[in-house]
């Protein structure tokens, strides 16, 4: 978008105005720790920004975070799906989160009903996450699972690309993916491409400042000291020398409501695709795509990891276009969960308790134990019940 006649387009009815999509597309272009750079770009004052950005934050228009380069502190992503038992059901966020390095769990759906959870834990632990998720099994709070190792996930810039202004409306162009794939380049983000290690860059005042910049990545270097009782020259050596140097932070998460809640899935994807060249092509499109929250490569493999949002009724075009790239060769083949997106999903930030002496504890039994509390409790409860 261009900006055009602002001052005509503050007074446009909807969800948002012409403006505050010009700002949240700005917010990917520059990050929202940039505000006077997207003011100047926009030619409005800075008060203006903090004051649009501050509305649709409370109106649930606007979601803003940080996204932290997990794998310079040494944390790997688990991305889980399982098919869970649904006698179990409103017990299970409590039985996922038991693993006190969840990131976010979901009721999902598909063949079975199930869950899918994001755990972002120490690389050097992958197998006690598994074990974990296998002792859900043994108890049969889950019939199956599937884990993937996924890299930092890639979030997708916000872009009015399918968006027209005469009729303010969302426009679907899914007949375009085919001839942008074929002509797309195979060279990838650094965040898409699989990790030669994960080292731990950090120290424990590194980490909290990630922390609270995945709360607020707005917040000020003197709101930070104040949170964190130190300085803001500290904190400023900190985030310059420590957490830009050494790459710990990948961008940010800009998520914003285009669709009608009500009547919008949110579907869950593993893709796989015959040849690296696929792979970073359609990854490559589908990175520019305004229905694609965030995505992340498979790791050891030509697979992406990708969440889809749109409106109910595009639903059936999507799965075509799926289906149809499956049939030309570019997509070998593909795995889904979806959910509704107005359902909650439990969020929280990085463990950063569990970050001692610099580095991260896993206490594996401690969590099983409360896995084996959670279970016995919802046992107690669906008796008195039956």
């Amino acid at each position: 978008m261009n900006v055009k006649n602002l001052e005509s387009l503050k007074y446009k009815r909807g969800l948002y105005t012409y403006l505050d999509l010009l700002i949240i597309e700005a917010l990917g272009k520059y990050g929202p720790r940039n505000l006077n750079k997207i003011a100047k770009s926009l030619k409005i004052p800075e008060s203006t920004v903090r004051y649009r950005i501050k509305k649709m934050k409370e109106k649930g228009l606007l979601f803003l975070s940080t996204s932290v380069y997990h794998t310079n502190i040494g944390l790997k992503k688990n991305v889980v799906f399982t098919d869970i038992n649904p006698m179990f059901y409103e017990y299970m966020p409590k039985f996922f989160r038991s693993l006190g390095y969840w990131s976010y769990v979901r009721h999902v759906h598909g063949d079975h009903e199930g869950f899918h959870t994001l755990y972002i834990a120490p690389a050097k632990n992958v197998n006690e996450v598994r074990r974990f998720v296998r002792g859900m099994k043994k108890l049969d709070l889950i019939y199956n699972y599937n884990i993937y190792y996924s890299t930092c996930l890639y979030g997708v810039k916000p872009s009015t690309k399918w968006y027209d202004l005469k009729s303010n409306r969302w426009e679907f162009k899914w007949d375009t993916l085919k001839d942008s794939i074929e002509n797309a380049d195979t060279e990838l983000p650094f965040n898409l491409k699989d990790p030669d290690g994960y080292p731990i860059l950090a120290d424990y005042m590194d980490i909290v400042i990630l922390k609270e910049l995945e709360l607020d990545p707005t917040i000020t270097y003197n709101e930070l000291a104040e949170k964190l009782n130190t300085t803001p020259q500290n904190i400023y050596y900190h985030y310059r020398k420590h957490i830009i140097k050494n790459n710990l932070i990948e961008g940010f998460e800009i998520s914003f409501r285009k669709f009608n809640p009500n009547r919008s899935l949110v579907i869950y994807f593993i893709t796989r695709f015959p040849s690296y060249d696929y792979f970073a092509k359609t990854a490559n499109v589908f990175r520019e795509l305004p229905i694609i929250h965030s995505m992340g490569k498979i790791i050891g493999s030509n697979g992406l990891f990708y969440v889809v949002y749109l409106p109910v009724e595009e639903v059936p075009r999507l799965f075509d276009t799926m289906n149809e790239l499956v049939e030309l060769g570019f997509i070998k083949d593909y795995e889904y969960r979806y959910a509704h997106y107005k359902d909650y999903a439990a969020r929280q930030t990085l463990a950063y308790k569990k970050f001692k002496n610099g580095e991260w504890e896993f206490p594996f039994e401690e969590y099983m134990n409360e896995l084996y509390q959670h279970y016995e409790e919802a046992l107690r409860k669906i008796r008195i019940n039956s």
